[in-house]
């Protein structure tokens, strides 16, 4: 079954679909674990939220923390964790999913033309409440270039904190295909869904984080999950949708049905 996290207030489970990771950055091959000058409270807090410490790189940001590779959890959203457990912390509010504003800030390039496949790829899934809409101002989500050295591998999402969807999502330009040629729009396509998944609460699904799983999908891997990390891009880059369980997790998240994750 496809897993995903929860954190408990009461007797209440608070939900996020689990995928996993490799090291340095989503879709990069590196499998070193790196946790650089990271308190030991926040590698506790990060295991509480149901990452595995043997298995998950952890690096300090300004304002969080990158973990997993490409997700960037902010120290608001650990604190949450600790002392503010009424609210859904990796899940988006249910009123929220259904009216996501999401900018492209690309430009012309690769990736700007890639940026309404990777949009369309989510908002095709029937069954499900959520809904992203192209803006160009006033985002809760911008997606722009990253700048020369602020991320390594393809891309960066962000975990929804407190409810709201991450607010930001970073691509490089600068990092080739896996054929070595540039990336090409298509690619960008499906990276940008894979790091959108990110910013509605998915992590990757390789690695086996403790939790609960989403029913109706598989337990352990999906082999062809469009959250697939790093350590078999070719999955992300060779993807003509998200998969039927992504879709059956996503349905299930976000919906009107009375037994969705989102509150």
């Amino acid at each position: 079954m496809k897993i995903f996290k929860f954190s408990i207030l009461m007797l209440l489970a608070i939900s996020v679909v689990r995928c996993s990771d490799d090291a340095e950055n989503d879709l990069q091959q590196d499998n070193a674990i790196t946790q650089q000058s990271v308190p030991l409270e926040v590698l506790s807090k990060l295991e509480s939220m149901g990452f595995d410490m043997d298995k998950t790189s952890v690096i300090p940001e300004e304002g969080g923390y990158v973990v997993d590779g490409d997700i960037f959890i902010t120290e608001e959203t650990l604190q949450e964790e600790i002392s503010s457990k009424q609210a859904f912390i990796t899940i988006m509010n249910c009123n929220r999913a259904g009216n996501i504003r999401i900018q492209n800030a690309l430009g012309n390039n690769a990736a700007g033309r890639g940026f309404q496949r990777g949009v369309n790829l989510w908002n095709n899934v029937n069954g499900t409440t959520l809904r992203l809409i192209p803006v160009t101002s006033n985002p809760d989500i911008l997606v722009r270039l990253s700048n020369p050295g602020e991320i390594g591998g393809w891309g960066r999402g962000e975990f929804p904190s407190n409810g709201v969807e991450g607010g930001l999502i970073l691509l490089n330009l600068n990092e080739p295909s896996i054929d070595g040629d540039p990336v090409t729009d298509r690619e960008w396509g499906n990276i940008l869904a894979h790091e959108i998944g990110h910013n509605i609460g998915f992590l990757h699904v390789e690695q086996e984080f403790f939790g609960t799983a989403v029913p109706g999908t598989p337990f352990g891997s999906d082999p062809n999950s469009i959250m697939t990390s790093g350590s078999n891009p070719s999955v992300v880059f060779n993807a003509n949708d998200v998969s039927n369980f992504d879709k059956v997790a996503v349905q299930r998240m976000y919906s009107n049905n009375s037994n969705r994750l989102c509150r």
